[in-house]
């Protein structure tokens, strides 16, 4: 077979592989829906959304400009209703329950629909009492569904100021997160956009150079210039068929097992790296065209680590930016509605189950996310476009190997701008290390900062 024709299928499949990964994703989406429709099982409250209501009772009017200040999630919108009832906006909490109630998919169940509508309707404004109560079984369900919504709604149609007391600490609790995670993402991305216009500057001047190595001339010579890309091909199909084997599609409930599961299942898939050994590449010439090798003592990578994780956050910011606008362009979808299900598992879950987490994004994921994404993906594109101009064969693997990254993750179209810019954070010292563990270290820290930080501000 010509050579370019060879070429030209791997990017066909390059394309095809990770966009069969995403419609496999969406029917498991959809399959889990349908299934939870006909079990008589109802939506979950986001811990997201419970952490933007929350926020949203701090901030007030600011914080409810959104046509839906929540999201566009039917649980959402009830619990919209309560925070926009708190801020005396009746017509919109009770437009918000009407949402609720019309919902096709994912709708609450009709005495939870009612038991908020009776809520909003009695809710308490300035110079007038709430009017009417609830019944015992609707406090109690309204409390079970609604979390934090349900005490608040308690407390201030009931007058308890035990509850009202417990309400304001926590919110307090909350106000405290958030700064912490502000002077935090603030000090940390600011010092992230000094380092990628100093390594900017400085490349431009050639005083920092790439530290990737070109394809040994040896392989290529044997035909094996796409190695890299066959190897990503490969990992993607392994993990797509040890997904179907586990019984990934379908699963009930999560559990503490299932999650360490998904952790072995995550390392398992690097055993894709045996199709470049068995096409006669050296385990040392495959470490250093793919990076899997240390980029120096201990403390260079504690260094470049650490610049990497400050580099992601300024492209992360701009990612989050495009994705807020894309959800007015797109219509009928919500920033708010982004987020990952390990997100969703976390507040509430067992120590077991905590740790489980914990590990499967921290570790499992980071050590093989980088060796696939940035060590073969970012790796093959690099080789392939090695006679171009620097710049233009670096953009271009960046772009690349960022947006295939950032689509086949869960989260949605709206997420995919900020987890590119995270990718583009971790390329940056694939290039300049000429390794992927300090994008290891710095993809690790980051994931395991926001899910504490979602423990902190879910509390």
């Amino acid at each position: 077979m010509p050579s370019t024709l060879r070429s030209g299928l791997l990017w066909l499949f390059l394309v095809l592989v990770p966009a069969g990964w995403i419609g496999l994703s969406m029917h498991e989406e959809g399959d889990r829906a349908a299934a939870s429709a006909t079990a008589e099982s109802h939506p979950e409250l986001s811990s997201i959304t419970t952490m933007q209501g929350r926020l949203a009772v701090l901030l007030g009017y600011q914080a409810l400009e959104a046509e839906n200040p929540l999201g566009t999630r039917p649980m959402a919108h009830l619990a919209a209703g309560m925070v926009l009832a708190n801020t005396g906006q009746r017509e919109r909490a009770e437009a918000q329950v009407q949402l609720a109630a019309d919902a096709t998919r994912n709708a609450p169940e009709p005495t939870l629909v009612a038991a908020v509508r009776a809520i909003v309707l009695a809710w308490p404004e300035e110079g007038r009492l709430a009017t009417g109560t609830l019944t015992a079984e609707q406090w109690t369900l309204v409390q079970e569904r609604m979390g934090w919504f349900g005490s608040l709604a308690r407390a201030k149609l009931e007058g308890d100021p035990v509850a009202q007391k417990h309400i304001d600490e926590d919110q307090v609790w909350l106000l405290y997160g958030i700064i912490l995670a502000g002077v935090w993402f603030l000090g940390a991305g600011l010092a992230g956009l000094a380092l990628v216009i100093t390594l900017g500057v400085l490349a431009a001047t050639g005083k920092v150079r790439s530290a990737m190595q070109a394809m040994p001339q040896a392989l290529a010579e044997r035909g094996l210039q796409r190695v890299l890309g066959e190897t990503f091909i490969c990992w993607m199909l392994l993990f797509l068929l040890l997904r179907v084997l586990v019984g990934r599609v379908g699963d009930d409930a999560p559990t503490a097992g299932s999650a360490w599961k998904s952790a072995a299942l995550t390392f398992a898939s690097l055993g894709a790296l045996a199709w470049p050994l068995w096409r006669g590449v050296s385990w040392r010439d495959l470490r250093d065209v793919t990076g899997l090798r240390m980029p120096g003592n201990v403390w260079r990578l504690a260094r470049l680590s650490a610049a990497s994780y400050m580099s992601a956050l300024p492209f992360m910011a701009l990612g989050v930016l495009i994705g807020q606008w894309l959800a007015g362009v797109l219509g009928g979808r919500s920033f708010q509605d982004v987020s990952h299900p390990v997100q969703e598992l976390l507040p509430g879950a067992s120590v077991g189950m905590a740790l489980a987490l914990f590990f499967a994004a921290s570790v499992a994921a980071p050590v093989v996310e980088e060796t696939v994404f940035r060590g073969l993906l970012y790796g093959h594109v690099r080789q392939q476009t090695w006679g171009w101009p620097r710049w233009l064969s670096i953009t271009a693997a960046m772009l690349f190997s960022a947006t295939i990254f950032a689509a086949i993750h869960p989260q949605g179209v709206l997420a995919v701008p900020a987890l590119a810019g995270v990718s583009i954070g971790f390329c940056i010292t694939r290039e300049w290390s000429g390794s992927v563990a300090p994008g290891m270290v710095a993809h690790g820290f980051h994931n395991g900062v926001l899910l504490a930080m979602n423990l902190l501000l879910n509390g």
